[in-house]
């Protein structure tokens, strides 16, 4: 049975998606969804082909994620990928983030997609009201929020729609989903 010619059309285009496209990028937005930032080089797609571009800070991600495909990329460029790879007062993963901060009163919800920690108050003020605060490496506030105490597991959802998380506290994300997460 023959494909025809049109699955040779089809073939060509597929495999022009996904052979990466690597170098410097100019006028672009960053390819995570939620980041505000402009991207500054493109780089391989880690798990199918393809390419990403990205914003110095998750270029930096992806170097700490990817650290072969990093290195490989940096050895085939002229470009200094280090330099550009910059995180800032950012976190790169969530083991870099303290479980409890201001003497134990917050503990850890996770780390968004622009690299803020979120942290929460672990007991409701007198109106029953809880405090979630997003700080960056230096522990300095960068935004704070009040929630009803019933309303939490919802503002979760809705902040990880809105702004996103790359990596949630594993007991946090326990009780979201209301047991065991693989």
């Amino acid at each position: 049975m023959s494909r025809g010619q049109g699955f040779a059309s089809f073939n060509s285009v597929a495999r022009g998606f996904l052979t990466p496209d690597v170098g410097p990028v100019e006028d672009e937005d960053c390819g995570v969804a939620n980041c505000e930032d402009g991207a500054v080089y493109r780089v391989p797609w880690p798990q199918f082909g393809g390419d990403v571009a990205y914003c110095p800070f998750h270029l930096a991600r992806y170097r700490d994620q990817y650290p072969d495909i990093f290195e490989r990329v940096q050895a085939a460029v002229d470009e200094d990928l280090t330099a550009l790879a910059t995180r800032g007062q950012r976190w790169l993963s969530i083991e870099e983030v303290p479980v409890r901060i201001r003497q134990g009163r917050y503990r850890r919800v996770g780390v968004t997609a622009r690299g803020f920690a979120l942290f929460e108050a672990t007991e409701p003020d007198e109106d029953g009201q809880v405090t979630y605060v997003l700080v960056d490496r230096n522990l300095d506030y960068r935004d704070a929020i009040q929630v009803s105490s019933e309303q939490c597991g919802a503002f979760l959802e809705d902040f990880d729609d809105r702004r996103g998380f790359f990596e949630w506290d594993q007991d946090v994300l326990e009780a979201l989903r209301g047991g065991e997460v693989q």
